[in-house]
């Protein structure tokens, strides 16, 4: 927001026994060559001469232009200075280039502060109040650290804090290759929707690639251990249908509801640590794709009963590395193919090496 200090500039102008007008700030200067001629001192303070205004300084210490100027001054605050010198002082509205320039460039911020939070569909009509909207189709995933209270009884929690930043901050960047749309992060919980807001095909493939990136960022060893601690992980996806939305005025918050946001969430409790769990809905959606193993079937409270995959990797047609997590040119052609969109290109590629950045202060 532009405060209201940034709209104006104090203008400074001294005025000599001969009635002379001399600027005393380079506002000032900028103020007077914006004024067509040489304005007069009735156009100026309302006074007729310079012995006026010297009477006006001793007075009142105030001066009114007899016309004053849209852009002001509209009220002059007078003093002497020595030699019979008035120096006047007052108020103007900033020229309206610079203000539109002010006041653009603030927009450009609050868009992206924004931005930050909101994806870019809903940030749009910032002074708006946006509709829910209702998606058939989506895939949610859940990240939660494990024993993670345990973690930070036991390690100081600046150190603690940097290390759990780490692994959210390479999550980003990977779910964002993936063009899965981060949610929010509560505590030790990452949250992220595919599907939503851009309805696509591929959003559990997608999301599920995505998720086995995560999962090996974690297994890197990339953070080092702390009092003989190791990160470990659970990942839950789950496909479904979602309503999402915006809530509050003054911190908005872009959230999803229904019974996917839940399933996933559980789907995640249950799964195995260190490994991306999917249930049956995602299970049927990423097979032609991933290879996956038979977990258990557990009952939710919502739908009833919930198979429970773990996703092994990539299908062995389809690596292009022993970690089966670097697609080849098969996974992309049959991607497309089935898709009818462009392959995801960071799936082609092993995992970046700019994640390892950054972690000298551990």
């Amino acid at each position: 927001m532009v405060a209201l200090l940034e709209l104006v500039e104090p203008i400074a102008l001294r005025v000599d026994a001969d009635g002379r007008v001399t600027p005393a700030s380079p506002a000032a200067a900028r103020w007077l060559a914006a004024r067509p001629g040489a304005p007069s001192l009735g156009a100026l303070f309302g006074a007729a001469s310079p012995a006026f205004l010297r009477s006006l300084a001793e007075s009142s210490g105030k001066a009114v232009p007899e016309h004053p100027w849209p852009e002001g001054p509209a009220v002059w605050d007078l003093s002497l200075e020595p030699s019979d010198v008035v120096l006047a002082v007052g108020v103007a509205i900033r020229p309206p280039r610079a203000l539109a320039s002010q006041l653009a460039h603030a927009t450009l911020l609050d868009k992206s502060l924004a931005l930050a939070v909101l994806p870019r569909e809903s940030a749009a009509p910032l002074g708006e109040r946006l509709q829910p909207k209702a998606y058939r189709e989506s895939t949610v995933m859940f990240i939660d650290a494990v024993q993670f209270s345990r973690l930070a009884a036991r390690v100081d929690p600046v150190t603690c804090l940097k290390q759990l930043d780490f692994f959210f901050s390479a999550f980003d960047q990977i779910t964002s290759a993936f063009a899965v749309e981060k949610l929010r992060t509560a505590g030790d919980t990452y949250v992220a929707v595919a599907g939503i807001p851009h309805r696509r095909l591929s959003h559990a493939v997608d999301a599920t690639f995505a998720a086995l990136r995560c999962a090996q960022v974690v297994a890197s060893g990339l953070v080092p251990m702390v009092d003989d601690w190791d990160w470990s992980f659970r990942i839950g996806l789950h496909s479904g249908p979602c309503i999402s939305g915006v809530l509050g005025a003054k911190k908005p918050v872009y959230d999803l509801w229904g019974d996917t946001v839940s399933i996933a969430s559980h789907v995640e409790r249950v799964g195995q640590a260190d490994s991306v769990c999917v249930s049956g809905a995602v299970k049927q959606l990423i097979e032609p794709f991933f290879a996956l193993e038979f977990l258990q079937t557990t009952v939710t409270r919502s739908v009833g009963e919930v198979e429970v995959y773990a996703v092994r990797g990539l299908l062995p047609e389809l690596q292009a590395d022993d970690q089966a997590v670097v697609a080849n040119a098969e996974f992309q052609q049959r991607y497309e193919s089935r898709f009818a969109s462009p392959c995801p290109a960071v799936a082609l590629e092993a995992l970046g090496v700019e994640l390892g950045q950054g972690l000298d202060e551990f």
